[in-house]
């Protein structure tokens, strides 16, 4: 896949949500829409959001620059994607 191409923005979006299902799922028929938001406090606390970036930044092996931690970076599934699209992070398949 090319970086940058919607195929491999889908693949990030799909492990995000991977990690968001088994972090705050509530049973297997668990499911969040790639634009659904999450900073409402309904899906993720401060806790998780630092979670959520120490999982971000290992699995795609990007840094994520102090200034850059900012809510409209991570309010949604297809947001998050396509920063660390634009960041040049790379699937690394599908997450289990």
């Amino acid at each position: 896949m090319a970086p940058g191409s919607t195929a491999a923005r889908d693949a990030i979006e799909r492990q995000i949500i991977a990690f968001l299902s088994s972090e705050v799922g509530r049973g297997a028929d668990w499911s969040i829409s790639p634009d659904e938001h999450l900073l409402t406090g309904e899906y993720l606390d401060s806790l998780g959001v630092m979670r959520l970036i120490a999982h971000l930044e290992s699995t795609f092996r990007v840094t994520i620059p102090p200034n850059d931690l900012i809510p409209d970076n991570f309010r949604t599934v297809r947001v998050m994607a396509a920063y660390l699209t634009h960041q040049g992070a790379k699937s690394t398949g599908e997450a289990g």
